[in-house]
């Protein structure tokens, strides 16, 4: 069974800064998840694949806690 996630996250004129700080996270291979980002204008779209619920859990608290991190950091 795959769990999927999907997100949207309006992130203004800081969008472009914020995605291209997120991009090295995705050079990284897990064996039970595989994430996609993606900037349309100022919205970036996150996507989660899971083969379980406690990989999906680990993966979303990582991705949501930095996109929270880099929106902190690139208002500063």
């Amino acid at each position: 069974m795959i769990i999927l996630a999907e997100f949207e996250f309006d992130l203004g004129s800081n969008s472009r800064i914020i995605y291209e700080s997120l991009l090295p996270e995705l050079e990284e291979e897990y064996q039970r998840t595989r994430s996609a980002l993606r900037l349309d204008n100022d919205t970036l779209f996150l996507n989660v694949e899971a083969s379980d619920i406690i990989s999906m859990r680990a993966a979303l608290n990582g991705w949501l806690r930095l996109i929270k991190i880099s929106c902190e950091m690139s208002s500063l």
